[in-house]
């Protein structure tokens, strides 16, 4: 009987013990939950900075452009002047997330849209091109490049100056 008793009360001390240390580990949870919901989370995935890469010369005069980052790095603005054929311009874009949570690019949007051939006419011969960072993922903190290529084809057209306006802007989503 004394036997019994003792493994009784040990029992119930075991679990008085489990208890405790469950209300510790609840008091703890709880703790954890409210600064994770009182915490703000941001998004801001902009344009930091955009350099030029490369300038060739088709002819004496060298290709230029100017830029602008604008919107609070929402958006760019470009102005090319292409003289020759073979001129070319490259810019390096940096995109960075400062905000707190990680970022998916789903596009880069331009304006106009020179590959299509309603507005493509306005600047034959001359191609742009992006490099490809669609589904690019990008942690807080973190940052990503995107290279611009304006480039001035021969063909068979009269060979004429080109001054043109562009503009690029980011379509991300929180991960």
């Amino acid at each position: 009987m004394k036997f019994v008793n003792y493994i009784r009360e040990h029992l119930i001390v075991v679990l008085c013990g489990t208890i405790v240390c469950m209300c510790f580990g609840f008091i703890i949870l709880s703790l954890a939950f409210k600064n994770e919901k009182n915490s703000v989370s941001v998004f801001d995935v902009s344009f930091v900075d955009i350099e030029k890469e490369s300038a060739v010369k088709g002819s004496d005069i060298e290709p230029t452009a100017t830029t602008d980052i604008l919107d609070g790095g929402k958006k760019i603005d470009m102005d090319f002047t292409l003289s020759a054929v073979h001129d070319e311009l490259t810019y390096l874009v940096t995109i960075k997330n400062k905000g707190t949570m990680s970022a998916e690019i789903v596009d880069v949007f331009e304006s106009p849209d020179y590959s299509i051939s309603s507005f493509q006419n306005m600047i034959t011969p001359v191609s742009i091109s992006l490099s490809d960072i669609r589904g690019k993922v990008i942690s807080a903190g973190e940052s990503t490049s995107l290279k611009i290529v304006v480039y001035y084809p021969p063909s068979n057209l009269e060979i004429k100056k080109k001054t043109f306006h562009y503009s690029i802007g980011l379509i991300t989503k929180s991960r």
